[in-house]
């Protein structure tokens, strides 16, 4: 790390936006940061999972595949506020149904859901937000 001579904090923060690595450092970040669409879906992604019956069903869907009637009995919804809930859901692939029947049985799409709820339950037991 570069060292800076004394100076005032104003005169530091100068310094180092003018330090070329600094720049450097910008210029990258320009670059290559996320593109604004694909920006769109992970803060859509985020809307749907910030939403405490979702998150719920999402929990309840790691551990068991249920339909949306034994869903309703889990979580003491009713049928209409869970069928609205998986739906969103799914519009994000977040979770898929399969026929068996004239029931749809419903699951996580994958295990990365599961890993995103993990680190964001780790990250508040961490800093004491539980």
């Amino acid at each position: 790390m570069k060292k800076y001579p004394k100076m005032n904090i104003m005169e530091a923060v100068k310094s180092l936006m003018e330090d070329p690595k600094h720049l450097e450092i910008v210029k990258h970040l320009k670059d290559h940061l996320i593109v604004s669409s694909e920006l769109e879906n992970v803060v859509a992604l985020f809307k749907t999972l910030g939403d405490v019956t979702r998150v719920r069903i999402i929990l309840a869907l790691a551990e068991s595949t249920l339909s949306v009637t034994e869903l309703t009995k889990v979580l003491d919804l009713n049928q209409s506020t869970v069928s609205h809930q998986l739906s969103l859901l799914k519009q994000q692939n977040l979770v898929k149904g399969t026929r068996s029947g004239k029931n749809i049985h419903y699951e996580l799409s994958d295990r990365h859901i599961m890993t995103i709820v993990d680190q964001v339950k780790a990250h508040v037991t961490e800093h004491g937000m539980s």
